[in-house]
C-alpha cells in the first residue's frame, strides 16, 4: 500500500469512529465526580411536615391511661408514698396493684407473680436482682432465671413486661460487700442481652440521690427513674 493511500485509509477510520461514537448516547457514570442524578419533578412526592408527625406520634405515643400495672420488687420500690412507681402512674393515669416487699430476691419475685398475674393486667414492671446480688449463695444465672419465668407468666397472660435494669451500682452504692457491684452490673448487662427491648436502663440517677449506701433513692432519683420509664416507653403524660 503507498503511503498516500494509507495516511488517507487512517484518516477515514477516525472519521467514521467519531461518527459512530456521536450516534449513541452518552452514560454519565454515577461515580465521576461531579455526576449527580436529577430526578424527575413529576416522580417526587412531597408528604406534609404535619402528617409525618402526626404519624409519628401515632405510631409511638402508648396512652396507658386507666391501664392496670402489677409492680413486683424489693425495698426499692415499696416506697409508698414518693415511690418511682407512684410518680409513674400519677403522670400516666396507669392504675397500679404494687405486691412490693423490702427485703426480697427474685425468687420470691416469682412466687408473687404466680399468685398474682392474670390477664386483668395490661403490664407487670419488675424490679429486683439487688438483694440477690448481695447474696453469695444466689448467682446471676439463677437471678436472670427467675425474671425469663416472670416474663412467661406474662406472655401466658398477655401481660407486657417492662423489665427496670435499677440505679448503676458501681456509681451509686458503698458497701463493705465489694462484689456486690460488679456482679450486680453482671446482673443488669445479661438483663438487657437477654430480653431487649423489654428492658428499660434505669441507670440514670447520681450518687447524691441516694438516701443511703444501697442507693434507696430520694425523691428525686425516684422522679427521673420514673421518668424514663415513661421517655423508653413512651407512655402519654398528662
Amino acid at each position: 500500500m503507498k503511503i498516500k493511500d494509507a495516511i488517507i485509509l487512517f484518516f477515514a477510520s477516525l472519521i467514521l469512529g467519531w461518527a459512530i461514537a456521536e450516534t449513541h448516547p452518552k452514560i454519565a457514570d454515577p461515580m465521576a465526580v461531579g455526576s449527580i442524578a436529577i430526578p424527575n419533578p413529576q416522580d417526587t412526592i412531597i408528604v406534609p411536615k404535619d402528617t409525618i408527625k402526626a404519624s409519628i406520634q401515632q405510631d409511638t405515643i402508648h396512652d396507658v391511661k386507666d391501664k392496670t400495672a402489677l409492680f413486683i420488687g424489693d425495698s426499692h420500690t415499696s416506697n409508698h408514698s414518693v415511690g418511682w412507681q407512684v410518680v409513674l402512674c400519677k403522670k400516666t393515669k396507669l392504675r397500679m396493684n404494687n405486691v412490693s416487699v423490702v427485703g426480697k430476691t427474685t425468687g420470691w419475685m416469682l412466687e408473687r407473680a404466680r399468685l398474682n398475674l392474670s390477664s386483668n393486667y395490661d403490664y407487670c414492671c419488675i424490679y429486683g436482682g439487688a438483694n440477690d446480688m448481695y447474696t453469695q449463695s444466689i448467682t446471676v444465672k439463677q437471678a436472670v432465671n427467675n425474671i425469663k419465668q416472670i416474663v412467661k407468666l406474662c406472655k401466658i397472660h398477655n401481660v407486657k413486661p417492662v423489665i427496670l435494669t435499677g440505679f448503676d451500682p458501681i456509681k451509686c452504692t458503698r458497701t463493705s460487700n465489694v462484689n456486690y457491684g460488679p456482679k450486680y452490673a453482671k446482673f443488669q448487662q445479661t438483663l438487657l442481652d437477654s430480653f431487649g427491648s423489654m428492658v428499660v436502663d434505669t441507670r440514670v440517677i447520681e450518687r447524691e440521690q441516694c438516701w443511703d449506701n444501697l442507693c434507696h433513692m430520694n425523691p428525686e432519683g425516684h422522679r427521673k427513674t420514673a421518668n424514663q420509664i415513661i421517655k423508653v416507653c413512651k407512655f402519654k403524660v398528662y
